[in-house]
């Protein structure tokens, strides 16, 4: 089954290694970049850990009654536990689940069978922005049920970085006194972002970038992606993505080109001071309410300024994800020759910052117009 793994040799030969000398952490922490196969390998990890049908090689049959039931998230052994939105009229020690809105439940139902099919699926659920305390008492009663003989408890906390104080708290109490037979992993791509109580609790192991070509030839051999996309909507979206297998997908599945184009529109409009089309791009973007489509398109924007940056400093191309449009980034630093990249950059940060403050999303956009305007000289 680690065959789904894109790379990430070293950490399944680490995983393989652990189980085969019977000496597992109660707590793993799962650090690298986002779209790197974090939660595929912790899914890859509970399965083995629970397959009757082990074989030699340290991997999980993929067949079994147990297999199935965690790779559909559907085992009593396995909790999933993601960011979720506040539920209506929720009560201490409720499961975040059981308060969701219909609309919610159902979107969410979607989200969790999409992530069955492809576990390197980013679960997104609107006004999602923290995980719940209430989601880290329910795993905590759960895993402290006592289970079957030879069963292992399992519960993946996805983006860990988003606990807020008190539920990071809470899961300390468990990290503590964890209950016999059960496994706690914990995924995070802003590793300096958790309190260092957590992080001194869990065995860390981190995840390297992917290999560009093995994301290639992951999308042309996959039989559910290939087909749908052209060679050079593929090539694109790889080049763009920052070596992020969840990423190129996300930048597929929106019609990468149109999109990158829109952000090099936005960037031409601001410069030339045309408000009026800012305002059309940032509506265009952002009028579906959707905060992952702000996101990548703030992700796209940072992207492109730094590959100015490269375009300007390092002669090689090797290293801009917008080596198609390489004469149009010389263009820019040709009439902006003393562009404050950084100061940019940051723009876009607290830009990014400001989606989670549930502010009007078209309008992150147009008041990030004139900031970045500001820092292009």
């Amino acid at each position: 089954m680690w065959n789904k793994i894109i790379g990430q040799t070293e950490v399944i030969e680490k995983l393989k290694a652990i189980y085969s000398s019977n000496k597992i952490a109660h707590s793993y922490l799962f650090t690298g970049s986002d779209g790197v196969g974090k939660e595929a390998v912790a899914i890859e990890f509970a399965m083995l850990l629970n397959c009757p049908n082990a074989i030699d090689t340290a991997e999980a049959c993929g067949k079994c009654s147990s297999c199935k039931k965690i790779s559909g998230f559907k085992s009593e052994y396995f909790q999933f536990i993601c960011p979720m939105p506040a539920g209506k009229g929720e009560e201490k020690d409720e499961d975040p689940i059981e308060s969701l809105s219909t609309s919610d439940f159902e979107l969410y139902l979607e989200e969790l069978q999409e992530k069955a099919v492809n576990p390197y699926h980013r679960i997104n659920l609107p006004n999602a922005n923290y995980i719940r305390i209430n989601s880290i008492r329910t795993i905590t009663r759960k895993i402290s049920l006592s289970a079957a003989e030879g069963a292992v408890k399992f519960c993946l906390i996805a983006e860990a970085d988003k606990m807020r104080a008190e539920s990071a708290n809470a899961l300390l109490k468990v990290l503590e006194e964890p209950p016999d037979d059960s496994i706690l992993i914990l995924t995070t791509s802003k590793y300096s972002l958790l309190p260092q109580t957590i992080i001194g609790r869990c065995q860390r192991i981190h995840f390297k970038e992917l290999d560009s070509e093995a994301i290639r030839k992951k999308l042309t051999t996959d039989e559910s992606i290939a087909g749908k996309f052209t060679s050079d909507e593929i090539e694109l979206a790889c080049s763009l993505s920052n070596n992020s297998y969840t990423k190129t997908i996300e930048l597929l599945s929106i019609g990468v080109k149109e999109f990158r184009d829109d952000v090099v529109k936005y960037l031409l409009a601001l410069l030339s001071e045309k408000h009026s089309e800012i305002v059309a791009i940032s509506r265009k973007v952002a009028g579906r309410n959707k905060k992952e489509l702000v996101r990548t398109f703030l992700f796209l924007l940072a992207v492109w300024i730094k590959d100015l940056m490269q375009s300007k400093y390092q002669q090689s191309p090797e290293n801009i994800s917008n080596a198609d449009l390489i004469q149009r980034l010389q263009s820019f630093n040709k009439n902006f020759p003393s562009t404050e990249f950084y100061k940019a950059l940051v723009e876009i940060e607290n830009a990014d910052f400001q989606i989670n403050q549930n502010l009007n999303l078209p309008s992150i956009l147009i008041n990030l117009s004139p900031k970045l305007r500001a820092h292009f000289h």
